[in-house]
């Protein structure tokens, strides 16, 4: 009976600890957390080809999507100086007008990895912050329709991507935040006969938990 108790009290320690030593080390090591979120995009095309020839016109609009990030603020940056790795994508339209008045549409697709570096208020219920972040950005275009481009297909490139945000959190519970962010990001897309200079404008909302 002795042998059989010990038995079970070992059971319980292994089934707490692997959920509570985390927590403990978090609590006295770094503030993590993970957080999803909704994002609205409005891009602003600084430069665009369709075939070789300069576009006159172009137009991205509803562009929406979501992402995930998780963060690190560890203790010898007193929790002030903190680093991410997100996740986000947004879909909509691309409308577009060359020199000679062709046109030309296509649904897009931007998806991007990205390493953010951020600086925030380290305490409070209200912690504001901001950063920059380096990353991938994959352009894909999907049922496109380009003068001088044959290929109508899911047409993907990739483009290297840097951004700027900031925002703030605020505790709902103490493990539960809300959070507001703006984001700019730039990055350039090159795939066969469409070329576009990329940058967006990015409100983003979402919801994190701390542990």
């Amino acid at each position: 009976m002795q042998a059989l108790l010990s038995i079970v009290i070992a059971g319980l320690a292994l089934q707490w600890l692997p959920l509570e030593l985390p927590r403990v080390w978090a609590a006295e090591s770094a503030d993590i957390y993970v957080n999803v979120f909704l994002a609205g995009g409005f891009p602003d095309i600084h430069g665009m080809s369709l075939a070789g020839q300069e576009v006159s016109r172009v137009n991205a609009r509803n562009q929406v999507g979501g992402g995930v990030k998780v963060g690190l603020f560890p203790q010898f940056t007193e929790r002030v100086i903190g680093i991410e790795l997100e996740y986000f994508g947004t879909t909509g339209k691309l409308l577009a007008t060359n020199s000679s008045g062709a046109e030309g549409r296509a649904d897009l697709t931007t998806l991007n990895s990205m390493f953010n570096l951020v600086v925030r208020r380290p305490s409070g219920s209200v912690r504001p912050y901001g950063g920059v972040g380096v990353g991938y950005s994959g352009g894909v275009l999907h049922r496109a329709d380009f003068p001088g481009r044959a290929n109508r297909e899911v047409d993907s490139t990739p483009g290297f991507a840097y951004q700027f945000m900031g925002g703030v959190q605020w505790d709902v519970s103490a493990r539960t935040f809300l959070f507001a962010e703006y984001k700019h990001l730039v990055t350039a897309f090159h795939w066969k006969g469409v070329a576009l200079d990329y940058q967006a404008n990015y409100a983003v909302g979402g919801i994190g938990w701390n542990f």
